[in-house]
Formats: C-alpha cells, sequence, structure tokens
C-alpha cells in the first residue's frame, strides 16, 4: 500500500536484514588469501588473490540443486602467473566476474552438477547496502548490558543484550574476555573506535573469549559490529561469534567462529561455518520526495473524472 502525504510516500524498502545470516564470508573488496580455508559459502566483492592452494564449501550440505558457493566479482588467482589450485566442495558453483589468471585452476568436487559460471554482470551492490544499514542499526541500539574489568554482563530477561563498548578497554594484551548470563540470546557487541588514531584497531596478543563466548550456539547469536573501525587486525585472536566490519579492511591468522563480513581480509584465518542467527534487524521504511510533476498529473486525473462525469 502506498501512502501519500503533503510532500512524500512511504514503502517498504527491505533495506535492512540479516545479509550475515546468509553467508559464511562476505567481503566487499579484495580476499587476500594466504592460507586456510572458508567453509561455508563466500561472496568477494573484488579479486581472489591466492598464490596458495585454497579450498571453499567443505562443510555445507551436499544437496542435489548446486547453489553458488563462491562468488568473486572481480579476478581469480595469482596475477603473477603461479600454479593455484582452487577448490570448491560438495558440488556446489563457482561465479566470477572478471578473469581466471594463468595457471590458476577452479576445481569442482563431489557431484557432476557444479558449474564454473563465468558472470561478467555480477554485482554485490544490493549485500553492500545491507551491511552499511546493518552496521549502522545495532550500532544505533541502546545498551542493555554492562561492561567492566574483563567481564560482560546481563542478568534481564530481554531476547536481544547489547554491549556498547571501546577497543581501547577490551583489546589489550592478555585480556580474558567472558560473556555472561546470556544463554539462549542474541548478543550484540558494538566496539567503538573512540581514541583511536584513523580509527584503526590492532588487537594485542594474548586475548582469550571465555564463558558465554564459547560453543556453537554462541557462535551463531553473538555479533562483534565494528560500525567505525577503518582498520581492523585481529592477529591471533580466535574470534568467537560474528564480525560485522563493513568499512574496515582486516587482517589475521587464527580462526573464525561465525560468520565474516569486512571490507577486505589478508591472512590465513580458517573461516568456520557458522553464520548469524540472530533477532534480525526490522525491516525499514524509506520516505523519498514526490516529484511536482506527480501532483501535475493527480491534479489532471481528477479533472479528467470529474468532466466525464458530468
Amino acid at each position: 500500500m502506498v501512502v501519500v502525504g503533503l510532500a512524500s510516500y512511504a514503502y517498504d524498502a527491505n533495506s535492512v536484514e540479516n545479509t550475515i545470516g546468509k553467508h559464511n564470508l562476505i567481503l566487499i573488496e579484495d580476499y587476500n588469501f594466504t592460507g586456510g580455508d572458508v567453509q561455508g559459502s563466500a561472496v568477494i566483492g573484488g579479486d581472489l588473490n591466492a598464490n596458495v592452494a585454497a579450498e571453499f564449501g567443505s562443510r555445507l550440505e551436499n544437496t542435489d540443486i548446486a547453489i553458488d558457493a563462491v562468488t568473486v566479482v572481480g579476478n581469480v588467482g595469482d596475477v603473477n602467473g603461479g600454479n593455484v589450485q582452487i577448490r570448491v566442495l560438495k558440488d556446489n558453483n563457482f561465479v566470477y566476474g572478471g578473469q581466471i589468471y594463468n595457471n590458476t585452476t577452479i576445481e569442482l568436487n563431489d557431484g557432476d552438477d557444479a558449474q564454473l559460471i563465468h558472470n561478467p554482470a555480477v554485482s554485490i551492490a544490493d549485500i553492500v547496502a545491507e551491511l552499511h544499514a546493518d552496521t549502522a542499526y545495532y550500532a544505533g541500539l541502546t545498551a542493555n548490558g554492562t561492561y567492566a574489568n574483563g567481564q560482560f554482563n546481563y542478568s534481564g530477561t530481554e531476547d536481544q543484550v547489547v554491549f556498547n563498548v571501546e577497543a581501547k578497554d577490551i583489546f589489550a594484551q592478555n585480556s580474558n574476555l567472558s560473556l555472561n548470563g546470556t544463554s539462549g540470546r542474541t548478543v550484540i557487541i558494538n566496539v567503538a573506535t573512540n581514541g583511536l588514531t584513523d580509527n584503526e584497531i590492532v588487537l594485542g596478543g594474548g586475548i582469550n573469549l571465555n564463558n558465554g563466548f564459547n560453543g556453537n550456539a554462541a557462535f551463531s547469536s553473538v555479533l562483534w559490529n565494528f560500525s567505525d573501525a577503518t582498520r581492523i587486525d585481529f592477529g591471533s585472536l580466535n574470534v568467537k561469534g560474528s564480525v560485522l566490519a563493513p568499512y574496515a579492511h582486516t587482517f589475521g591468522s587464527a580462526n573464525v567462529d561465525g560468520a565474516y563480513a569486512a571490507l577486505s581480509f589478508t591472512g590465513a584465518r580458517e573461516f568456520h561455518n557458522f553464520t548469524f542467527n540472530g533477532d534480525e534487524p526490522p525491516t525499514s521504511t524509506v520516505s523519498v520526495p514526490v516529484p511536482p510533476m506527480f501532483w501535475f498529473i493527480l491534479a489532471s486525473a481528477i479533472a479528467l473524472v470529474y468532466r466525464r462525469s458530468r
């Protein structure tokens, strides 16, 4: 239904939805792969740069219908022409928009339905818009949990728990972080970069995530939201929970137990096949100005109906 007002009309735009509940890895720009693997599906808005063997989709279900397990908008392989093998498991598709470099081999395994699809028109613009909307929505939530001395605490009954913290307070070297009282709930941890140069986050070594951060349920219900970070070096941290950092170039060399969405990634990580199953943002309503011609056409239509009715 369209509701007409004096200067605008409203419509259901669906511009905000749980994008990281759909894919294991989403990168708006390049994936500079130096090792590890992606166990679920991956969407890469730039190039997949790899000079060592890469593997995707090992923990996806092997269904009768192939899905697009890997989508790369740009180029694939080693730009210098080195021998690279990229494997897609569970009989699923590899889609790319650019070129596959010389001596790069795409291997489709575990069945005969999978396809190597070249689509120069492939785009992730809608996904990028959703990521930007999601991070802004979560960043605007009011905190109902508390943080002090390494303890994320909650004692209420709401289904969604929100913590608003500063990166400089929680990511010091040898920090032990614990999550308490959030079992069975969606957990949003908004991490701001106040006081950090150029909004860049570099984690100290020896950080551990304990208690409620552990277990498959937590990996799918905890979201780390970095809405203003421009660069994040996770170092050797085993990230537990999903990461949403659509404005940040990211780095690291350990595992991620959760979905991962960022501007880019460089490093050797295992992205374990978890997606964010927490509460989704509500559907947004967008107001768009009505052009003057709309009113002219409306008035003309009314006049025509009036004349015909006489």
